[in-house]
């Protein structure tokens, strides 16, 4: 999937087609024989076996045992949980189950991403002039997590999407400039208002970076770096356990790229109240006053 992403936007119009239906469909290309993804593309076989060796694959049988690599590595433990809810609803959904389906999301982050381009994205919000954090719907809370998490190490740092909708959000995003970032959160189902954002910040050249699930995500084609986090769940719309670990590695990232002055820690200096200046409440005994015992009247 890395070097389908890499090679994209330099392929021919027949091959890209190829490549952009294998993005969209990672796990039913596996099962498809050549001449089936040739029909599901409206290429030809010699497209798809140019494509693979485009990418270095030795053509369609390496493409083929890629592709079921990936599809072995990402199939989670959501799809086993789900289909066992499907059969016996009534038997619910536990704390061990949800344990589980965490790690494999965990697992299905690192096999999906590398290390530089966690590195390479949080050296890039490091150095901004601003960060712009946008996150509708189901990932609304998770953006205000990342904006508050990059308040202390950036020069300004916002949550576009605070209330007022997609007004409110634009006119939050409508200084933005190419010193700027925008940090765009979406997860399915997208939603449409994120995507305009971010084609608003990339009109003014500002750098857009994105987290979101797969490669044929729409904040893709407008990032200039991405982070896929698998986010099924059995129950739920989404799992928000792997954008969280995402969120944190770039935040960690960033910490150290642009430490506070001194290695101070972000935090508030501690406040100790002048309580002998407090006015006491009806009821309540006067600051430094001997207290009476509980029988006396």
């Amino acid at each position: 999937m890395r070097r389908l992403r890499n090679k994209h936007a330099d392929l021919r119009p027949a091959l890209k087609k190829v490549s952009t239906f294998l993005q969209a469909n990672p796990y039913r290309s596996a099962t498809l024989n050549i001449e089936e993804l040739a029909g599901a593309t409206g290429t030809s076989t010699a497209a798809v076996n140019r494509l693979a060796n485009a990418i270095e694959l030795n053509g369609f049988t390496g493409l083929r045992f890629a592709l079921m690599e990936n599809l072995l590595a990402v199939v989670s433990s959501a799809d086993v949980f789900e289909e066992r809810l499907k059969h016996s609803p009534n038997t619910g959904f536990h704390l061990e189950q949800q344990i589980s389906l965490s790690k494999d999301h965990l697992d299905n982050v690192t096999r999906m991403n590398d290390n530089q381009t966690f590195e390479n994205m949080a050296r890039q919000l490091a150095r901004s002039q601003n960060v712009f954090v946008v996150g509708f719907g189901n990932s609304f809370h998770l953006a205000a997590m990342a904006a508050a998490g990059l308040s202390p190490f950036c020069v300004g740092a916002h949550c576009v999407t605070l209330d007022g909708g997609l007004e409110g959000s634009a006119y939050r995003l409508s200084g933005i400039t190419r010193n700027d970032t925008l940090l765009a959160i979406a997860l399915p189902a997208y939603t449409r208002d994120t995507i305009r954002l971010a084609e608003y910040a990339k009109s003014r050249e500002a750098c857009v970076l994105s987290i979101t699930d797969c490669p044929a995500s729409p904040l893709v084609q407008l990032s200039k770096m991405s982070l896929f986090i698998p986010s099924n769940h059995p129950v739920l719309p989404n799992s928000k356990v792997g954008l969280m670990a995402a969120i944190e590695t770039l935040l960690a990232h960033v910490q150290l790229c642009k430490p506070l002055p001194g290695g101070a820690e972000a935090a508030l200096p501690d406040w100790d109240p002048d309580r002998g200046n407090l006015r006491s409440l009806p009821g309540q005994p006067r600051a430094n006053a001997p207290r009476r015992s509980d029988d006396t009247f």
